[in-house]
């Protein structure tokens, strides 16, 4: 399944960000996590989707699994209160409603859609997940090893800016004393 969160996905087929793990949290309910990101997929109660850092409500999504393979995942937290048509209520008295889904859907170009336009009929909401195959986990290791490395050479990059700063603040305080 392609990522769609803000910069968690790509049309690129080997871009380790489109990778998404899928886990069962309840009966019919699953969250969706980038296997390389490490952030949770969310939809918030505007509809859009975003990355979370940390697992929450908004990560829970009710997976439906339809004909020819097919996946649709919709929000657990949050849908549209719609009401029935009159004579749909019960006993006629209180007018009962009815609540449409807020699916995971994106266009064409990869970007998401806000829950609240998706149906579970469009193209877009359509996921087909598939398991990794032996040639994927070796691309994943591939993948895992050469960020590996490229995290190593940020990081001491990242900690040099880190000392100077902390140095320039500390002069700062000094100076003030």
């Amino acid at each position: 399944m392609p990522g769609a969160a803000e910069g968690y996905g790509s049309l690129e087929e080997n871009n380790p960000y489109s990778i998404m793990e899928i886990t069962a949290v309840d009966v019919g309910v699953v969250a969706i996590k980038g296997l390389f990101s490490g952030r949770y997929l969310a939809m918030n109660d505007k509809g859009r989707l975003y990355a979370s850092e940390s697992f929450n409500r908004e990560c829970e999504f009710v997976e439906r699994i339809h004909e020819l393979g097919y996946n649709t995942y919709a929000s657990r937290h949050h849908s549209t209160e719609q009401p029935l048509p009159p004579g749909g209520a019960a006993g006629g008295r209180r007018r009962a409603s009815a609540k449409r889904q807020w699916y995971v859907s994106i266009n064409g170009k990869g970007r998401p859609r806000r829950g609240f336009k998706t149906r579970s009929t469009d193209k877009a909401s359509l996921f087909l997940p598939r398991v990794l195959d032996h040639k994927d986990h070796e691309m994943v290791r591939r993948l895992r090893e050469s960020q590996s490395a490229h995290h190593t050479h940020q990081h001491g990059g990242r900690e040099r800016r880190r000392r100077r700063h902390r140095s320039r603040r500390g002069k700062d305080n000094h100076a003030l004393d």
